[in-house]
């Protein structure tokens, strides 16, 4: 089966979208308040260290906070738009691209993207037409008088 460049953009866009998905239902059914930054967090990993700015925000009276993106340090007071559950306030996200792309699924997005990326470009028409150079190639002893491409 050939993989047409229309499929091959179908199949592309799905994956790219993995992230934006794992936040669905905030995107439909969530609300938004207003957070500001709090102070900045470092978590160490041994020699290595994560920096988090903290986002602090109100939901019907009660204080919440969220970390933000990791190793991104945003300037104390910078004000953010939040989207929570309204069953669940602790689900929150940063309500901006950042906040809804990049998650937990972003880097099972990109190991696929990078795998169906390997997969297409050794299916695709072009590796056939270059095969079948290599058979010549190795039937002949030499090149033919095109170039390969």
């Amino acid at each position: 089966m050939k993989i047409t460049g229309f499929r091959f953009f179908i199949i592309t866009a799905l994956i790219l979208l993995i992230p934006i998905y794992s936040n669905w239902r905030l995107l439909l059914d969530g609300d938004k308040t207003e957070g500001i930054v709090i102070k900045t967090s470092k978590d160490n990993m041994g020699q290595l260290y994560s920096i988090y700015s903290i986002i602090q925000y109100e939901v019907k009276d009660k204080t919440y906070q969220l970390k933000g993106l990791e190793n991104v340090e945003y300037p104390l007071g910078k004000n953010f738009t939040i989207l929570f559950d309204p069953d669940n306030p602790h689900d929150a996200i940063l309500y901006n691209f950042k906040g809804i792309y990049f998650n937990r699924s972003t880097s099972v997005a990109i190991v696929m993207f990078v795998l169906w990326v390997a997969f297409y470009l050794s299916f695709s028409p072009k590796s056939d037409k270059r095969r079948s150079q290599r058979e010549k190639f190795k039937s002949n002893g030499k090149f033919s008088s095109h170039q390969l491409n």
